[in-house]
């Protein structure tokens, strides 16, 4: 049950980091407090994010397989 909560928790940051990332690039959203270079950055950064969520959910399932089969 706990890792079933942690798979989706991992899945929902992921999945928000990366809509995040997407109103902030094709919207005006929070244009009036973030602009030019720190919104470019703090993209990229949540894009970073979720890429490092994605790879540690990876990882975690990739040793519950090998946990189960062993």
């Amino acid at each position: 049950m706990y890792k079933n909560v942690t798979y989706l928790f991992a899945g929902f940051m992921v999945v928000m980091c990366l809509v995040m990332s997407y109103y902030l690039v094709f919207t005006d959203i929070l244009i009036e407090k973030l602009y030019g270079f720190k919104r470019h950055l703090f993209v990229a950064l949540m894009l970073i994010y979720g890429a490092y969520r994605t790879f540690r959910l990876y990882s975690i399932i990739q040793k519950d397989r090998r946990d189960k089969n062993s």
